[in-house]
C-alpha cells in the first residue's frame, strides 16, 4: 500500500524496529527505475488513408464554432448548414502515424495513454492574465468540438492512430489558403515550411500511471504538414 512520505518517515525513526510489512509500503511507494524507463517512437504510415469532407466557415464571425469540417460520402451535396456558409468539398489524402510504446508497460497496470499537445499562441484571458506561447493539451471536451482527440489509450504496444489531421487546420475557399486551426490572422501568427505548405507544430507524450501518480515521457516535436492544391498531395508529418 502506497504511503505518503511523512508516513514513512514515522516507520524509520531512532529506536525504532520496522516491520516486514513497512519495509513493502516503503518499496511499494515509490516508483522503480525500470518504470520510469519509457517512451515512444513515432513514424508516419506507409500507407495512404483517404476522405471526403464539406468545409463550412460561420457566416458571422467572431463565434465559438468558427468553422465546421464534415466528413461525408465521396461526391455528396453539402448540406444547408443554419448560420454557416459552405467554401469547398474534396477528398483529403493523408497519413495516419504508427506508435511503438518503448520499456518496462504493463499496459493493464499502467494505463497507458498517447497524450497529443497542440502549439497555441500567446493569448490574453479573460482574467487579464497573458498565457505564453507553447504546447498545451485540449481538454477532452474542447478537442471533441473540433473533431480532435488530446489523448488516445494504448491498448497494443504497437499501434497505428488516425489523427485525422486536415481538423488541425481551419479551412478557407482555397485548399492552398488553409491555416492552422486557432491561429490569428496577422502576419507571421503561423509558419510555413520550405515548400511554403502551412503546418501544425504539436507535441506527443506517452503517460503512464503508477499509484495513481502520472508520469509522461519526453516528447516528440513534430508538424503536421498540409498537402498542396494537388489532390494526390497528401497530408504528411514532419519530425524536429
Amino acid at each position: 500500500m502506497r504511503q505518503q512520505r511523512e508516513t514513512l518517515k514515522t516507520y524509520f525513526e531512532r529506536g525504532d524496529r520496522p516491520t516486514a510489512s513497512q519495509f513493502a509500503q516503503l518499496i511499494d511507494s515509490y516508483a522503480h527505475l525500470n518504470e520510469l524507463n519509457f517512451g515512444l517512437k513515432v513514424r508516419p504510415s506507409g500507407t495512404l488513408k483517404e476522405k471526403f469532407y464539406h468545409f463550412y466557415v460561420a457566416s458571422n464571425l467572431p463565434t465559438p464554432e468558427g468553422h465546421k469540417i464534415i466528413e461525408a460520402p465521396s461526391g455528396s451535396t453539402p448540406a444547408v448548414l443554419n448560420g454557416y456558409t459552405h467554401l469547398s468539398s474534396r477528398l483529403i489524402k493523408y497519413k495516419q502515424l504508427v506508435f511503438t510504446i518503448e520499456g518496462a508497460i504493463d499496459l493493464v497496470k499502467h494505463q497507458p495513454k498517447i497524450i497529443i499537445e497542440r502549439y497555441k499562441q500567446k493569448k490574453k484571458l479573460t482574467s487579464g492574465y497573458i498565457k505564453p506561447a507553447g504546447f498545451y493539451k485540449e481538454k477532452v471536451e474542447d478537442a471533441a468540438l473540433w473533431n480532435r482527440k488530446s489523448e488516445y489509450e494504448v491498448t497494443a504496444r504497437v499501434m497505428m492512430i488516425d489523427l485525422e489531421p486536415i481538423h488541425y487546420f481551419k479551412p478557407n475557399t482555397s485548399f492552398g489558403d488553409f491555416t492552422p486551426s486557432g491561429t490569428i490572422r496577422r502576419e507571421g501568427s503561423f509558419k510555413y515550411s520550405r515548400h511554403s505548405k502551412p503546418f501544425v507544430p504539436i507535441q506527443v507524450k506517452l503517460q503512464i500511471t503508477i499509484d495513481t501518480v502520472a508520469y509522461t515521457s519526453h516528447p516528440i516535436d513534430l508538424k503536421i504538414l498540409l498537402g498542396s492544391g494537388d489532390i494526390n498531395d497528401a497530408i504528411n508529418f514532419a519530425f524536429d
